[in-house]
């Protein structure tokens, strides 16, 4: 009978030397793996801090340009405030006497629906008359009056009555109470003023509050 010797040394090498590279492999993979989680760490922070410094830049700049703005605001408020006080100080004609004299002159059925100024001598006016012979009568009226420079009359429009009282509970109108609605006539006006015509009675009244 013949024996046969096995050897089992090299195989028990190989086994080992196959684990080394294992290890060798895992700490390498772990070593890569860090290295590169380092590396990208330190390239967000690097991104964070460049981040942060553009917002502090940006905000700075807003912040100048803020301020740029206030003061072009604050100067823009201060020319427009010293032009109004200059209109004010220069404008001659004081309203409530204008309009007063522009009331005087109404019908009694006469109301203002509207009163502007077109510049600093002329005044636009919308008045409601029942009659259409009445647009005429104030026109006249008008120029004739010492006050005023020129009159003229721009237009005239028939302007319809509603009343809900007339519609009762039906909320009909009959022939009848047809009848009874009269037509309105809205009518506008230019008037140019005398401007020294206020401006010296302004003054008399001054002078005459004065005296003692």
């Amino acid at each position: 009978m013949m024996l046969v010797e096995i050897n089992l040394l090299p195989k028990r090498e190989h086994k080992k030397s196959s684990q080394l590279i294992i290890a060798i492999l895992i700490i390498l993979f772990f070593t890569v793996s860090s290295s590169i989680i380092y590396i990208q760490g330190n390239r967000y922070n690097s991104k964070m801090v460049s981040i942060d410094k553009q917002i502090v830049s940006l905000q700075k700049l807003n912040d100048a340009q803020q301020a740029k703005m206030t003061d072009v605001e604050a100067g823009n408020a201060a020319v427009k405030l010293q032009t109004a006080l200059k209109w004010a100080e220069q404008y001659p004609v004081e309203t409530v006497p204008l309009m007063q004299n522009i009331i005087s002159l109404l019908p009694e059925r006469g109301f203002i629906q509207n009163f502007e100024y077109s510049n600093s001598d002329s005044v636009r006016i919308t008045i409601q008359f029942d009659a259409t012979r009445d647009t005429a009568f104030y026109l006249s009226s008008l120029k004739q009056s010492e006050w005023v420079e020129e009159a003229s009359l721009l237009n005239i429009r028939a302007v319809t009555m509603e009343e809900e009282k007339a519609a009762g509970e039906s909320g009909t109108i009959n022939n009848n109470e047809k009848e009874k609605i009269l037509p309105r006539y809205s009518a506008e006006y230019k008037i140019i003023f005398k401007a020294q015509y206020y401006k010296h009675n302004r003054e008399s009244a001054l002078e005459g509050g004065n005296e003692p």
